[in-house]
């Protein structure tokens, strides 16, 4: 958890204030390629559903947010 706050904090320092531009750039960097466009939608999806089915902040959203991604198969598993 304390990695995914930290990356979480960068992608708001690295991406600005847009959603959108967060997560591209979490998968970015987490799988080493341009993530699609389905792929940036299941990230924004997910946020908005921490927010709305756990009451999570939009901050604690993307922690968890990143948690997911730090956790996928693309960035634990290099060929």
């Amino acid at each position: 958890l304390k990695q995914a706050q930290i990356f979480s904090d960068y992608l708001v320092r690295s991406a600005g204030e847009s959603l959108k531009d967060q997560v591209s750039l979490a998968l970015t960097r987490v799988m080493q390629r341009s993530p699609t466009n389905e792929e940036i939608q299941q990230g924004l999806d997910l946020i908005s559903n921490l927010q709305k089915e756990d009451g999570m902040s939009p901050e604690q959203a993307r922690k968890y947010f990143c948690l997911v991604a730090l956790n996928l198969n693309e960035f634990i598993y290099l060929d």
